[in-house]
């Protein structure tokens, strides 16, 4: 069932850095150098039949009525609440498309698209249920999550080879986020292995990063290490009880 969100909390208060320029001393001390890359991670909104568990991979998707308001909420309280970002860039698969847009057409800043910022493709499963699949080959599927890290669909990636993809994009823009604030929207699987890697995780551990849809995740990045700031916060939503 879908529901309204409340108007964005301008600006709440967390327990996380603040968005300002002047860090706490605690990540001064982790980031002595000056040029730091701050990044700011959007996954999409929910997408349509996401209750039916289909695997989405990289078909072009659309998002749910819910969606469609997770995404309404999350750029207008990152308009908002995060200050002046430099660029966006982002996946070129429609889900994130429309949220890039959004952002940019409040930010008046015009979004780069990335093939390589694409989620994980899953191949011959895409657009089929895990329960379609499970029947029809389970042990196939077994041996997939009993090492989702190294193992591919048919026809399509291992999250390695995602890792080695998204490793690509950072090792060719790095430059550029340095210095700057960085607008990054995307899919789930992107986050998770790009979080893996700037912070020294082991790959086959990243679903511990399970940041929800429609949400925002904060790192600072510098030469001696990355802070994680928040990961999948929704400030605008009433905090649970």
């Amino acid at each position: 069932m879908s529901r309204e969100f409340p108007p964005p909390k301008l600006c709440p208060v967390d327990g996380g850095q603040a968005a300002g320029e002047r860090f706490g001393r605690a990540t001064e001390a982790m980031m002595p150098q000056t040029r730091v890359a701050r990044m700011h991670l959007l996954r999409h909104g929910a997408v349509r039949d996401l209750e039916r568990r289909v695997v989405r991979g990289q078909l072009d998707t659309g998002l749910s009525e819910e969606g469609e308001r997770q995404q309404s909420a999350l750029v207008d309280w990152f308009a908002a609440c995060e200050g002046p970002i430099d660029r966006i860039v982002s996946s070129d698969l429609p889900r994130c498309r429309s949220m890039a847009l959004a952002l940019g057409a409040r930010t008046g800043i015009q979004p780069g698209f990335r093939e390589s910022l694409r989620e994980q493709s899953m191949g011959a499963w895409q657009g089929r249920t895990w329960e379609e699949i499970s029947a029809e080959d389970c042990p196939r599927v077994t041996a997939y999550w009993d090492d989702y890290a190294g193992t591919r669909p048919p026809g399509g990636e291992s999250l390695r080879d995602l890792a080695d993809r998204v490793g690509a994009w950072w090792d060719a823009e790095r430059e550029q986020l340095l210095d700057s604030r960085t607008a990054v929207v995307t899919h789930v699987g992107v986050i998770r292995v790009l979080l893996a890697t700037l912070l020294g995780s082991p790959l086959d551990q990243c679903l511990r990063f399970a940041p929800a849809t429609g949400s925002h995740t904060r790192l600072l990045w510098s030469e001696p290490g990355c802070v994680l700031e928040s990961l999948g916060e929704r400030p605008w939503l009433e905090p649970r009880p």
